[in-house]
């Protein structure tokens, strides 16, 4: 290769640099076991690169059982339907459950989701927890008992038990979503640095990746009960929990966010991610239900003016078309501003 000046010059080698600093050697192998799937089935679906290794030490990912006609986050989370029942486990700030998508999310429990983060896997891509607990993601999954194409893979490369039931044959034209949902499994695995637990409430669908990881020894079983949920939780502290908020108020999660100002005692930031999330819904749904969507307006607008946030009271009045009142507030807030 030839510079500018004539003389010539070579390009220096590159380097892969395969080596994980942040996340323990086993969640780097359960995640590389669900990238030899994509590389055998859909090989032009990713670029291949050398497995990440790490010198890191961790205990490997746990899948959760649950007793039978058990909600397993009601019984991770200690909670008892008794009313009269007050104790509530709850997880730190470092801590997730990430569930597949936002329909995912609402059949978590209410009294779960405000003691716990809980993400869809397109919201905690690029963010990092210390543990994760995957739920029910093969429960939720479009692809359902074709799941079991896994086990033509595993007799394809030895792995299948001879005891094994008939399963399916990889078909392009049956299988196809296979590689989206194999992408999704990857990035969940991918959010811990440390723990990993993978939960179903049911394992219909989730037993050909099960045993795929449990004949590959990348995996344990336990039995979900009182004694292990308590081995799970990590408190935290305030400022963990600040941090946290806003990492998530900056990524637009303003529902999370909330939830951990409330945790972290942070009153101005809880509402003001408050007032936020209600001005993100209304721009969402306004145009189809413009009352719905005028009333979380003016209620986001009345959190902003109760925290001396006016020019974000005043741009909910412009959005609503009010703009004699959002000149009032801005021309307040220009004479306050000036006096002080």
């Amino acid at each position: 290769m030839k510079s500018f000046k004539g003389k010539r010059k070579s390009i220096s080698d590159m380097f892969h640099l395969n080596q994980n600093f942040r996340t323990h050697a086993g969640v780097l192998k359960l995640a590389q076991s669900v990238i030899d799937i994509l590389c055998f089935y859909f090989p032009h679906s990713l670029d291949r690169l050398q497995p990440e290794t790490s010198l890191i030490f961790g205990e490997p990912p746990i899948l959760l059982r649950s007793r039978c006609d058990e909600n397993a986050l009601m019984t991770l989370f200690g909670h008892s339907t008794d009313s009269s029942c007050s104790h509530f486990n709850g997880f730190g700030a470092d801590q997730v459950i990430l569930v597949r998508d936002e329909l995912s999310k609402q059949k978590v429990p209410e009294d779960v989701r405000k003691h716990a983060l809980v993400l869809t896997i397109l919201e905690c891509k690029g963010l990092e927890f210390q543990d994760v607990l995957v739920y029910n993601f093969f429960g939720d999954s479009p692809l359902q008992n074709h799941w079991r194409v896994i086990y033509d893979y595993m007799n394809s490369h030895c792995l299948l038990d001879p005891s094994t039931n008939s399963f399916q044959r990889f078909e392009i034209a049956h299988h196809n979503i296979l590689c989206s949902e194999l992408k999704q499994l990857y990035v969940a695995i991918t959010r811990t640095r440390q723990r990993l637990w993978i939960c179903e409430n049911h394992e219909d669908y989730s037993q050909p990746m099960f045993d795929y990881w449990n004949k590959l020894g990348l995996v344990k079983f336990r039995w979900l009960d009182s004694s292990f949920a308590q081995s799970m939780f990590v408190a935290s502290s305030s400022e963990d929990w600040r941090d946290r908020g806003i990492k998530l108020f900056n990524e637009g999660n303003y529902e999370m966010a909330t939830i951990c100002f409330e945790h972290a005692g942070d009153t101005f930031r809880e509402k003001w991610s408050r007032a936020s999330s209600l001005r993100a819904s209304a721009e969402h749904i306004i145009n189809s239900d413009d009352k719905n969507g005028r009333h979380l307006l003016i209620e986001a607008a009345k959190i902003y003016e109760s925290i001396g946030k006016v020019e974000l009271e005043a741009s909910c009045y412009i959005e609503l078309k009010d703009f004699q009142k959002a000149g009032l507030n801005i021309t307040f807030y220009l004479l306050f501003s000036s006096r002080h």
